[in-house]
């Protein structure tokens, strides 16, 4: 019996449901001048978030100015991912990286990282969660800090939450944000990796990024929540 493919017609649906909150929410975008300033000159940027909170943001991008190529993982639940963004009008780069070895080791991540490279030099940007299964969740790896080093192109930390939204208690706080709230995007500084970069320094700098993503995340919390 022929196996019957429900991902489309599914990931279909979600793509609508997600707009449909993103349109019920009122928005307000901090810093909103940094992409626009790389969108303006035609410039290329690493737009990194974190694992399980990203639902809101593919529709802060400005599609009809700068292609966006999102890095999708090949198992698991990345084909619904994918068909969910492709609908957005992403872009994909299919593969996966272990944040332990750089994100370019196993699981498609030494392929990922030629298209990463690739598009980037291109002139187009590139989406990534800073943290990968299994966990643990908000704790960056090294991956987006070697792409950083090879490419030359700035890293942007980024986040999104809305006031009515349920959060999950697995690894990443997976949280499916819901309609007639308020919504909140942060963009934080570009984050710049010396391309002879030794590991001390690179560590610093993945440290580094993981602050700046997770005050991001707890500022577009907090504005949404105290209002």
């Amino acid at each position: 019996m022929k196996k019957i493919n429900f991902i489309q017609p599914m990931s279909f649906i979600f793509f609508v449901f997600l707009k449909f909150v993103h349109i019920t929410n009122k928005w307000k975008h901090l810093n909103q001048n940094i992409p626009e300033e790389f969108w303006d000159k035609e410039e290329p940027f690493i737009w990194v978030h974190w694992h399980g909170q990203s639902l809101m943001l593919p529709k802060s991008w400005n599609y009809k100015r700068q292609d966006l190529f999102a890095l999708v993982s090949r198992h698991g639940d990345g084909n619904f991912i994918a068909s969910v963004l492709s609908n957005f009008g992403i872009k994909l780069i299919r593969g996966a990286g272990n944040p332990k070895k750089l994100g370019v080791k196993e699981k498609g991540g030494a392929m990922a990282l030629r298209g990463m490279l690739r598009v980037l030099k291109s002139g187009h940007s590139v989406s990534l969660t800073a943290d990968q299964p299994p966990g643990p969740g908000k704790i960056s790896g090294l991956g987006v800090i070697a792409l950083a080093k090879m490419s030359g192109v700035p890293i942007i930390p980024v986040a999104a939450s809305t006031s009515r939204r349920f959060e999950f208690n697995n690894w990443d706080n997976f949280t499916i944000n819901l309609p007639f709230g308020r919504g909140l995007v942060v963009w934080g500084e570009p984050i710049l990796v010396n391309c002879d970069a030794s590991k001390e320094e690179m560590e610093k700098k993945r440290k580094f990024l993981e602050k700046k993503l997770l005050k991001a995340h707890k500022e577009a919390k907090e504005e949404v929540d105290n209002k």
